[in-house]
């Protein structure tokens, strides 16, 4: 039999940035260990932790991996909801000018947040955590104690559709426009 009956449950993604100093490393355990106890109870029905480095060129041209494109890719979706929602990510995600002491190339970056929270329902994208609002700002810890509360806020959900044509730097909204202009070197 193919299909299901079943609601769809909630899908929790984790990111977790590596390479930091101590002390991050226990509180990204921690907040996997709390994401992991969602699903063992039922209050979410799967989970899986992403490791990425501390940012990724800024644009699809210039990423060269297919770990920096799924980067990328996320981050547009990432940023597509906090748009829908009224939200920022600011400053979750930096774009910063990073000067390459080993080529002496300047390119554009966005530097990751150390943890990310990301839930779904299907192919649908229900909340991003940190994000700010009017309210201030929710951080992962903020927003897992609201799950394990069951004191949940709902957002407007935004659907992963695939884009019918690769997108160039000028038309991809990673860039937002204050970030098309020159940056200071980190």
């Amino acid at each position: 039999m193919q299909g299901s009956d079943l609601p769809v449950g909630r899908r929790m993604e984790l990111y977790v940035r590596s390479l930091l100093p101590d002390g991050y490393h226990q509180r990204q355990e921690e907040l996997e260990k709390r994401v992991s106890a969602l699903v063992e109870s039922g209050r979410a029905s799967d989970r899986s932790v992403h490791v990425w480095g501390r940012q990724a060129p800024a644009t699809r041209e210039a990423t060269t991996t297919d770990v920096g494109q799924f980067a990328l890719e996320r981050v547009e979706l990432f940023r597509e909801w906090a748009a829908v929602n009224d939200c920022s990510l600011a400053p979750a995600f930096e774009v910063r000018q990073v000067d390459n002491r080993l080529t002496d190339d300047r390119y554009r970056a966005i530097r990751f947040p150390t943890a990310l929270l990301a839930e779904f329902r299907g192919d649908a994208l229900t909340c991003v955590t940190p994000h700010a609002d009017e309210d201030g700002v929710l951080t992962v810890g903020d927003r897992l104690a609201s799950l394990e509360a069951e004191n949940h806020t709902r957002f407007k959900p935004v659907d992963r559709v695939a884009a019918e044509k690769p997108r160039t730097d000028d038309d991809s909204p990673l860039l937002a426009e204050a970030d098309r202009e020159p940056l200071a070197p980190e």
